[in-house]
């Protein structure tokens, strides 16, 4: 897997924040970002801003809306500790919590940072340049990609596309009906993954 971490960062998508369901329905949980002066800046860059106890407050909600799930205890628990620590980046925090989420998933995949190759090309070139550099031959991304991604880019160094068409399984969930597109903070507090 690679984590394109040397790509702008985007306000108001999913870098820092995901949704959860609370009594009331589907709620935001936003970390808040240093942005004065850093439009346009990569993901690796973006600091975490702590002038407001967002952490206290995430826990409160995540607490009083899965309280009563059947694996609450053991997720909070972690959740609990990784907000304890004061992670100066995002990416930091970020790859904390897909560790997590990885282990009890049972997803053992090695990932590599982008960055780390220094690839100056843009968009089709640099996607395309990252899966050769891995010996891949299949390029695997959503659907929402097809604004933008150019297949003769990739069909030209033999690399197939293949878009993945994902379909939301419905699960048993606390507070009435059915939400789908949460947190998979969700999934696991109903211990569904247990069952895999």
């Amino acid at each position: 897997m690679i984590l394109l971490d040397d790509v702008q960062f985007v306000r108001r998508g999913w870098h820092n924040r995901d949704k959860i369901k609370t009594p009331k329905g589907a709620s935001w949980l936003t970390v808040p970002v240093l942005k004065k002066g850093r439009y346009g800046q990569v993901i690796k860059d973006v600091k975490i801003d702590y002038t407001c106890d967002w952490r206290r407050k995430h826990l409160k909600t995540i607490e009083r809306s899965y309280a009563k799930a059947p694996y609450f205890e053991s997720c909070f628990e972690k959740v609990r500790s990784i907000y304890k620590k004061k992670h100066t980046f995002l990416i930091d925090l970020n790859l904390e919590i897909i560790g997590y989420i990885c282990s009890e998933m049972d997803i053992n995949v090695p990932y590599v940072f982008s960055s780390q190759y220094n690839i100056k090309e843009e968009k089709n070139q640099r996607l395309k340049i990252l899966v050769k550099l891995h010996g891949g031959s299949v390029y695997l991304t959503g659907i929402g990609s097809r604004s933008y991604i150019k297949e003769s880019v990739f069909l030209e160094e033999n690399i197939e596309l293949c878009w993945h068409e994902f379909t939301h399984p419905v699960y048993r969930q606390l507070h009435g009906e059915f939400i789908q597109g949460l947190s998979v903070l969700d999934y696991l507090m109903m211990g569904l993954h247990k069952n895999y």
